[in-house]
């Protein structure tokens, strides 16, 4: 019985980790999938690794051609690893802990792809567990070199990025003092985060979290709060801040766009291109008052 009480503190704990987000922006997977096949292909082209040219000797495609093939095996199956599958929850729920189990896949997948196309273009290779065994044992010494490099440089550049707003910031006027900022606080009360409210840009409801979306400088953020958007909504100045969906919180200072397509009424936000954020029927009156008035 007694260790039946331990799960809700490991549940608690895996949930305050730090979700994984360097490959949230679509630019950096297609800079990593990029990086990783030219670096890949060239050095199997050019140091030739575990004698690979000796595996190939007679047979009727040169090794250009060859590690090519391989290398957009290893493309397609990134592309489906980092775009295809990217939306699904899991995939959403990593942290930085737990990605490494995400990429270790990848590995796998990658291998599995050779050694099929291996063994349907040389005539000498034959699909077993061994040829597979030893495809993944190669592939994870190629592979895990380019990608910790990406990995590396987005992070480095993120921590850069946020120290020149930093900088930024600290070297601003003072700015008026006659609107407060906002403490935005977790299910457990504990402060996370601290702005100006002109700076909070969109609230959005993702299971038991609240993605905030916010201005740092000139640089869009996100922070990701374990919370109730009921609990964020009371802490926000009323008339500001609105619902427009039961998932979604708006700034309506930030609001550029409001419009109706096919599927019903939207807004657009400061900043937030990729996002459109939907209005429900509930909360629709509000925003038809203030953007679309009757003559």
């Amino acid at each position: 019985m007694k260790s039946m009480h331990t799960l809700p503190l490991i549940s608690k704990y895996a949930a305050e980790q730090p979700r994984f987000t360097l490959l949230d922006p679509v630019a950096n997977r297609i800079a990593l999938i990029a990086f990783c096949s030219v670096f890949s292909f060239l050095f199997m082209y050019i140091f030739l690794p575990f004698n690979i040219n000796m595996w190939y000797e007679g047979q009727h495609l040169a090794l250009m051609p060859l590690f090519l093939i391989f290398t957009l095996g290893g493309v397609v199956v990134m592309c489906i690893t980092q775009f295809a599958l990217a939306k699904i929850p899991l995939r959403r729920k990593l942290t930085n802990a737990t990605y490494g189990c995400w990429f270790l896949g990848e590995i796998v997948l990658v291998s599995l792809v050779v050694t099929i196309v291996n063994v349907n273009i040389i005539d000498s290779f034959f699909f077993t567990w061994s040829e597979f065994t030893n495809t993944l044992y190669y592939t994870s010494f190629i592979l895990p070199l380019p990608y910790c490099i990406a990995l590396l440089w987005f992070f480095t550049r993120e921590k850069m990025a946020q120290l020149k707003s930093l900088k930024q910031e600290q070297q601003a006027p003072v700015a008026k003092t006659d609107d407060s900022c906002i403490l935005l606080r977790d299910e457990h009360d504990k402060p996370v985060l601290t702005l100006h409210p002109n700076k909070l840009l969109l609230m959005k409801a993702e299971d038991n979290y609240v993605q905030v979306f916010y201005l740092s400088g000139n640089t869009i953020c996100k922070e990701l709060i374990r919370t109730s958007m009921k609990k964020m909504e009371a802490c926000l100045p009323a008339g500001t801040f609105v619902r427009a969906h039961r998932s979604y919180l708006v700034n309506l200072t930030k609001v550029v766009l409001f419009k109706k397509n096919a599927k019903g009424h939207y807004l657009q936000l400061e900043g937030l291109n990729d996002i459109s954020v939907p209005v429900s029927a509930t909360f629709l009156p509000t925003f038809q008052e203030r953007f679309a008035p009757t003559a």
